[in-house]
């Protein structure tokens, strides 16, 4: 196709006491779902409109889909949530595989009726969301892979490479080593782990922008649902899987849209993911890194909505 270059259970989340407190969002319902495994905070910003499912990146940090893509296209149905172990979901079978996101996403799907859905996943999320393509392609009605993460074992560590080495060059030498000294403290217990966590996602964040120096901070809150353990669980079982849990993706046919910044964290290496989809809608976006409804949120739109335009029945 075309390449552009743009300039449930019903229970309360009181139930939760303090994880959410702040995060409560105007419009939106939220609802807890339980998986095998997993109970999963899910937020859905409307019923009407077509569902589109919107997967956070990370692995090991909480949701914020609802404040960042979703007014991007308002007419869609959104249903995001806080990934298992992180925010307000909790991982009680200590599972961090991608079989096990994948089925935490089939259990939300069941329990909001949904027989099929849009995907769109962001960084993380984008290989989650290709390999929950790969898997039940017939629940899935259009992808978009914004900034992807390129794949499982071999291309995970290549994802790390492209990632680290973007975020050295601008951090500098000060920059490196406070994220390496906060990285140091994930292997300890407690509060310890918690701080290093913290920095070390804030650090990260910085990065993703050109002039690491001059970006803005996180959120505090979602500072606060980031999780150590998450993190270091879901790569060391990415790192694992078989790059075979991709292998379904031929046979998709449905539409779909690759996107990355001009700027992004993971350098040439994309064409990992553009030549894995030969059909799809190639994007480079001018003027932005990583975090595109932040560093070039009018380009951004504008991909999404022309994208969308051409394969909703109702007009974004």
């Amino acid at each position: 196709m075309g390449a552009w270059v743009c300039a449930g259970h019903g229970r309360d989340f009181r139930l939760w006491g303090s994880a959410l407190a702040g995060r409560r969002l105007a419009g939106v319902r939220e609802l807890v779902v339980q998986a095998p495994g997993a109970l999963l905070a899910v937020r859905e910003s409307r019923l009407e409109g077509e569902p589109l499912v919107l997967l956070h990146g990370g692995p090991g940090v909480p949701d914020s889909m609802q404040t960042t893509i979703a007014p991007l296209l308002p007419q869609m149905r959104h249903i995001s949530f806080d990934q298992r172990g992180t925010g307000s979901s909790r991982c009680t079978d200590g599972r961090y595989g991608i079989g096990a996101y994948l089925a935490d996403m089939e259990a939300i799907r069941e329990d909001l009726g949904i027989w099929s859905w849009h995907v769109l996943g962001h960084s993380w999320g984008g290989l989650l969301a290709q390999a929950y393509t790969a898997g039940h392609g017939d629940r899935v009605r259009s992808l978009v892979l914004s900034s992807s993460s390129l794949g499982v074992g071999s291309d995970w560590t290549l994802t790390k490479r492209e990632a680290f080495r973007t975020s050295r060059r601008r951090a500098g030498l000060l920059g490196t080593v406070r994220l390496y000294g906060y990285g140091s403290g994930l292997g300890a217990p407690g509060r310890v782990r918690t701080w290093a966590m913290r920095h070390v996602m804030t650090e990260t964040w910085h990065n993703y922008f050109p002039d690491a120096r001059r970006a803005p901070d996180p959120d505090q809150r979602w500072l606060a649902g980031c999780s150590a353990g998450a993190m270091i669980g879901t790569d060391r079982a990415v790192s694992r899987a078989d790059p075979a849990v991709l292998d379904g993706l031929g046979a998709y046919a449905g539409p779909v849209m690759v996107l990355y910044g001009a700027h992004d964290i993971f350098g040439t290496s994309t064409g990992v993911v553009r030549r894995r989809f030969p059909q799809a809608v190639q994007v480079t976006l001018e003027d932005s890194g990583h975090l595109h409804w932040l560093q070039n949120r009018a380009g951004y739109r504008q991909a999404l909505r022309q994208f969308y335009s051409a394969h909703l029945q109702s007009p974004v």
